[in-house]
């Protein structure tokens, strides 16, 4: 909710803006006629009546401005990071709750005392960093006696089904919005307010008045995620690409590596394969000089047993011969006749 409504007094001066909430109830009072669909015109004169006025549509207007230590991690929530930090923004150093990481759910919640019946708004600054998740999203509930029972309010999503910021601009720190969450308490005379964040990172802290915030850029929030969308990829592609080039490089130091180790083994091999062949030769050749003069001596043998045999013959034919010369020679015979017997000449 934005202070939109122009108010002057009965004279026409000037005392400042206020609340749609405001100028109707003032409005319904018949302290004030409408002007138009900006400006309201008080009944009576306002000597100081800025800042009467201002105190006065405060108390109006139930506004519940977020603090960092009235916050706590709600217990049930196994994922959450989050940290209270005091951080400068916009020149100021602010408590805020840090939510959220990659991935990661992060819960915060507190319990506020509300009045039956009563319009009430949650105002709260927030500074947000998108991680190029299609499953990011923060959203604020305002829940009564049980969980369901209330409001809920989707401030991040990848659809256009989202509340409106106050206002919306980009820093070098990444968007920054200011959300008014309007809600009414019924019956209630409490309530819990509750906020959830999924694979986004953001800051909350309390929120100054709009005009606070002039000097930053508006940004449109569609382009803004889209822009950032195109920021990842391309700082993704680029990683790629050095990561690509790096292994490259080393794809093609380590292949001239192998090269000149295979040139070495194979020069290794080469000479290895030449010593193996000389040392198979070589004993090859000592091999056949062996067979060589075994052969000559069984040779020699052979030749020793045929001279031997051959003697042999020679002896056993001379034998034969000596036999045959004995056998031819005339046998003399003795004539042993009456007259010549020598026992009877003595």
């Amino acid at each position: 909710m934005t202070k939109n409504i122009l108010v002057t007094d009965a004279e026409g001066n000037v005392l400042g803006n206020t609340y749609p909430k405001r100028a109707k109830g003032l409005i319904k009072s018949g302290r004030a006629i409408e002007m138009g669909g900006h400006m309201i015109r008080l009944s009576f004169s306002v000597d100081t009546g800025a800042l009467s006025f201002s105190k006065e549509e405060n108390e109006m207007a139930n506004i519940i401005d977020f603090k960092a230590r009235s916050f706590k991690l709600v217990e049930g929530c196994q994922t959450n990071r989050g940290n209270r930090l005091v951080v400068t923004e916009n020149d100021e150093n602010v408590e805020c709750f840090e939510l959220g990481n990659d991935g990661a759910q992060t819960e915060i919640a507190r319990r506020v005392t509300l009045e039956p019946d009563q319009d009430y708004v949650f105002r709260f600054a927030m500074r947000s960093r998108f991680l190029g998740s299609d499953a990011a999203e923060c959203i604020v509930a305002v829940y009564f006696d049980e969980v369901g029972d209330g409001y809920t309010y989707p401030l991040d999503r990848d659809d256009r089904n989202r509340i409106k910021p106050l206002i919306c601009k980009g820093t070098e720190a990444g968007l920054f919005r200011i959300f008014e969450l309007p809600f009414n308490s019924g019956d209630s005379t409490a309530c819990t307010i509750h906020f959830v964040i999924h694979d986004m990172m953001a800051w909350i802290f309390p929120a100054k008045e709009a005009e606070a915030y002039a000097a930053l850029e508006d940004v449109d929030y569609d382009k803004w995620r889209q822009d950032e969308i195109h920021k990842l990829t391309k700082t993704l592609n680029d990683i790629g690409g050095t990561i690509g080039d790096t292994l490259n490089g080393i794809g093609g130091t380590l292949g001239k590596t192998l090269n000149g180790v295979g040139e070495f083994f194979g020069e290794v091999g080469g000479k290895i394969s030449k010593a193996v062949g000389d040392v198979i030769r070589s004993a090859r050749s000592d091999d056949d000089e062996d067979v060589s003069e075994e052969e000559a001596a069984a040779a020699g043998d052979e030749a020793e047993k045929d001279e031997a045999a051959a003697e042999e013959a020679e002896s056993e034919a001379e034998e034969d011969e000596t036999d045959e010369a004995v056998l031819e020679e005339p046998v003399e015979v003795a004539d042993f006749s009456e007259d010549d017997d020598p026992e009877e000449e003595a």
